[in-house]
């Protein structure tokens, strides 16, 4: 009888193979980096030009190839899909022993792969199961979630876009917005209003589609960082077949619960910011640590974040083995944005005016990105006050208000 124990050694040896061989290539700073460079990883500012992107985009898939035909990209998969067929925990534990290496940063994939990936496989045809699913998996299609509005942003259920039956399937208008990684996506995942009559939750339905549909128009957001991950999506009667709805026509919101629960069970430990970050702060020599109270506010950081590291694991280990993601990994995006926040209110006491103005001393101006970025991680994936409200009436059975 296999064992866990068996099953991890087995993909351990697996890894090992795939890191001395087609792994190496991939090993590394991906792109032109800063060493002082500081950067909230998903909301930081960009220094390439758009072909370097394109570029880093296209790394980004190769990788993903060479990780999927080594059989480490897709483990609890059904095997008739590509997957492996391996356990929810050994998944897990591959990733988390992947993370240990500088492969490139895979946050377009993961949201493909982790975020919408199990959402399609619920509720998906079998022709979005069987066409597209190994190939998100692969990185062979990128694949962006089509949700927040300019008046459906944390109220996702004041969707205002709509989608009219048609021969064959539906005309999609309206517009979407804060759509990550649109720019590079092959397809998406979008919620529309199928039922002009109904309100809120009701007459939603989830629906794929091709980013490249005639009707489809991107436009980048620049962030205050210098980045542009965001973007706004225009539909002008795109046209999305049958086959291509997700879940039952009516039953989106059904579809929106379950992305966003995969969304909170993928924010873990890589959306921490770095341990090293810590590091610079308490040992910068160029920062006055010595007030009494200056000195406890790093202490209190430096215990924050490790307690946050830890809730972290805890609250995944709690998900571990049940039926899908629950209500309290809505923590986990709470605990890395209140970490971001404490970091970015430190650096602002040690280097002061220092931030803003770069007086070509090392290490000071580098956070200037770091402190652009932690605001955006407080809306991104669910607002603060949204995830609170989700844990008190979840969770601690508060009334709704």
């Amino acid at each position: 009888m296999t064992t866990l124990v068996d099953t991890l050694e087995a993909f351990g040896q697996r890894l090992a193979a795939f890191v001395d061989g087609p792994g190496r290539a991939f090993i590394g700073h991906d792109g032109p980096v800063d060493d002082d460079r500081i950067a909230m990883n998903v909301v930081a500012g960009s220094r390439l030009t758009h072909d370097e992107e394109l570029a880093k985009v296209e790394r980004l898939r190769s990788y993903q190839r060479a990780l999927f035909d080594a059989g480490l990209a897709w483990m609890s998969g059904p095997v008739e899909l590509g997957g492996e067929g391996a356990s929810k925990d050994t998944e897990d534990w591959v990733r988390k022993q992947i993370a240990r290496h500088a492969f490139p940063d895979n946050t377009l994939i993961r949201t493909g792969s982790q975020v919408l990936g199990p959402s399609l496989l619920a509720y998906g045809t079998e022709t979005l199961r069987v066409e597209h699913l190994p190939r998100i998996h692969r990185g062979d299609e990128l694949v962006c979630q089509l949700f927040s509005e300019p008046d459906a942003g944390s109220d996702l259920a004041n969707i205002k876009t709509k989608a009219v039956r048609v021969s064959g399937g539906w005309h999609v208008s309206g517009q979407k917005v804060w759509s990550s990684g649109a720019l590079f996506a092959d397809y998406g995942v979008c919620i529309a209003r199928t039922d002009e009559q109904s309100s809120r939750h009701a007459g939603l339905t989830a629906m794929f589609m091709d980013m490249k549909a005639p009707g489809l128009e991107i436009r980048t957001i620049r962030q205050m960082t210098g980045g542009a991950e965001f973007c706004e999506v225009f539909f002008d009667d795109v046209f999305v077949p049958d086959e291509w709805v997700i879940g039952d026509i009516g039953g989106g919101w059904k579809v929106v619960i379950d992305v966003l629960m995969n969304e909170r069970s993928s924010i873990g430990d890589e959306l921490l910011p770095p341990r090293s970050y810590i590091d610079k702060l308490i040992y910068s020599d160029i920062a006055d640590r010595s007030n009494t109270a200056t000195q406890e506010r790093l202490a209190r950081l430096f215990i924050n974040y490790e307690v946050g590291r830890l809730l972290i694991k805890r609250l995944q280990q709690l998900s571990e083995g049940t039926s899908g993601p629950g209500p309290e990994l809505a923590l986990t995006k709470l605990v890395v944005t209140n970490l971001g926040q404490e970091m970015s209110d430190a650096a602002s006491v040690l280097f002061g005016p220092r931030l803003i103005a770069d007086s070509g001393e090392r290490g000071a101006f580098a956070w200037s990105e770091f402190l652009l970025g932690v605001p955006g991680m407080r809306i991104g994936g669910g607002t603060d006050e949204v995830l609170k409200n989700g844990v008190a009436e979840r969770i601690l059975g508060l009334p709704r208000h």
